[in-house]
């Protein structure tokens, strides 16, 4: 499994319209149904951070989501350029 984190601050005027971003970006994965992912988007406190994380047990179905390469696209308008980073797992707990 691959684990991509994405971690970017915009200005605090912008923070309504990432978050209409994120919403309809999980409305069109969500419709898309893909399997073998699991992604989180989250804001970090009151700020402008956000954070996604992306777990793949597969290729990238994002790619394949037009919804998904438009947020890729409007990053550098939001935060200036913004790059996912491999992490590594050192431990989860599900129930």
């Amino acid at each position: 499994m691959s684990v991509q984190i994405l971690r970017f601050t915009t200005a605090p005027e912008r923070i309504p319209e990432v978050e209409q971003a994120v919403t309809k970006l999980f409305a069109a994965v969500d419709a898309a149904g893909p399997e073998g992912i699991d992604y989180t988007a989250m804001r970090v406190g009151p700020d402008g951070e956000f954070v996604l994380i992306l777990r793949l047990t597969d290729a990238n179905p994002l790619l394949d989501i037009p919804e998904a390469r438009e947020f890729r696209a409007r990053l550098a308008e939001w935060a200036g350029p913004v790059a996912p980073r491999p992490a590594v797992e050192l431990g989860r707990y599900t129930r």
